[in-house]
């Protein structure tokens, strides 16, 4: 009788101790976009250093495709175990646009090839080290935010090396890539134009006034 009033009793401490235990926090909205879009673009940097590798007609390119392959994989590595840990199902393909790029770099090649991954890849690079600042200003969850903060020093690397790679190769640091790059440079050679013309209209309207008679008052 003893026995079974002492089972009892701890089953009904049991019972408050687990009421009373605090749930792990759902990942917010942004934690989730961040570790789907980290993924994706790790899985995007990987297939792209296998084709440099394979592809790339300088050694720089290749050299770049394979230290792409290590360190994307490791951070994927990091970024899985995080959305595992949080509940946050991640997509086994690149996103459309990413595939899309993929398929570019297929139909390219030789130098042709090497200035597209150069010029792309810069691209994708700040658009990951983009996704993971939003990350660290707008995150809750303290391990995606962690992943966020580790994987960006490795993304400004490879953008450093990849600024270093088309000053070797003799090609422009910014360039169209087909995602936006020519359109903001319109933009600004546009709005620079439209500042040097607004300059000469009232360089004009000064020298007008200036030329024109006063009259005496009398």
């Amino acid at each position: 009788m003893m026995m079974r009033r002492t089972i009892a009793v701890l089953g009904t401490v049991g019972l408050f101790v687990l009421a009373a235990a605090p749930a792990q926090a759902a990942p917010s909205q942004q934690d989730s976009t961040f570790l789907v879009a980290a993924h994706q673009a790790n899985l995007a940097e990987i297939a792209a250093g296998n084709l440099a590798q394979q592809k790339g007609q300088s050694q720089q390119v290749k050299d770049l495709g394979s230290k792409f392959v290590a360190d994307h994989t490791q951070l994927d590595a990091a970024t899985s175990q995080t959305a595992q840990a949080l509940g946050v199902a991640l997509p086994g393909s690149p996103n459309s646009e990413q595939q899309a790029l993929a398929a570019r770099y297929q139909a390219a090649n030789g130098t042709d090839f090497d200035a597209l991954f150069i010029a792309t890849q810069m691209d994708a690079h700040m658009k990951a080290a983009a996704n993971g600042q939003r990350e660290i200003s707008s995150g809750s969850d303290a391990q995606a935010k962690k992943a966020a903060q580790d994987a960006a020093p490795v993304i400004n690397s490879h953008h450093d090396l990849l600024r270093s790679a088309a000053s070797a190769l003799g090609l422009p640091a910014e360039v169209d890539t087909g995602n936006g790059g020519a359109a903001a440079a319109n933009q600004h050679a546009g709005t620079v134009l439209a500042l040097l013309l607004l300059g000469a209209v009232a360089a004009v309207t000064g020298l007008f006034l200036l030329r024109r008679p006063r009259r005496v008052q009398v």
